[in-house]
């Protein structure tokens, strides 16, 4: 019991010197996907930098293909910075996954060094933030949320609550999901735009639209409940609104 709890204090230890990291790297990648300067780079190439041996303290307690993304982050200097990017990403989703799953992960949850402070802080991404609330009246109003990636786009939307819908996918629509993750990367490059119920402005969803310049609104709260599959719409990532069309 002893030994138990001196490995749960180590770990703790590690988690509150994760926080701070992981939030500053996000930062940093979001103000380089803004301007994308070559001083932006640096500084989230360095961000990106310090969190990976404090990462990389988690790698045996995931499996070793999943862990192989927390292991390329040692190696950046090979990257260009937008495989950087969505590599760091895919790391901090595949640890948060086996954080949040907990017992259904079979062994690999039986030594875990998973806490709540821990899910807590993978899941800071998910969260909803405030969007701006000046919305103009408008019958045609569906939806509002945070915008993470700048914009507007026409289209069907295309309403995917499980990654195997993702097949349904048709190029132009717009993508309406509760969340994204690394599997939706295969839509990415035809889809005419993003809409997703949870999220910020760092969350999977934001990075992933920005790496491909797609319109992007996160954190609606209830998109994929009002917005009818097949449904045309138009989404403004500008003000952060989602409207149906007229005559549809």
């Amino acid at each position: 019991m002893v030994v138990f709890n001196r490995v749960r204090i180590w770990y703790q230890n590690e988690i509150e010197q994760l926080k701070p990291l992981v939030r500053d790297a996000y930062q940093q990648i979001y103000k380089y996907q803004l301007e994308r300067t070559s001083l932006l780079e640096l500084q989230m190439r360095e961000a990106i930098a310090q969190t990976t041996p404090v990462l990389e303290i988690f790698i045996e307690h995931i499996p070793q293909y999943k862990s192989s993304y927390i292991k390329v982050l040692a190696k950046q200097d090979q990257l260009a910075a937008s495989d950087l990017i969505l590599c760091f990403d895919r790391a901090i989703y595949e640890l948060h996954l086996y954080a949040t799953l907990g017992k259904g992960i079979g062994k690999y949850a039986n030594e875990a060094p998973w806490s709540k402070e821990l899910r807590t802080l993978l899941n800071e991404r998910q969260a909803i933030e405030p969007a701006n609330d000046r919305i103009a009246a408008e019958e045609l109003f569906l939806a509002s949320g945070k915008v993470a990636s700048s914009g507007r786009a026409e289209g069907k939307a295309a309403v995917i609550l499980h990654k195997d819908e993702l097949v349904n996918v048709r190029n132009g629509d717009i993508l309406v999901t509760t969340m994204t993750t690394p599997d939706f990367i295969e839509v990415a490059p035809f889809i005419a735009g993003l809409v997703t119920d949870r999220g910020g402005i760092v969350c999977h969803a934001a990075i992933l639209a920005r790496e491909f310049n797609i319109p992007c609104i996160v954190g609606c709260g209830n998109a994929t409940e009002v917005v009818e599959n097949g449904q045309k719409i138009r989404i403004d990532a500008i003000s952060g609104i989602v409207m149906g069309c007229a005559n549809e």
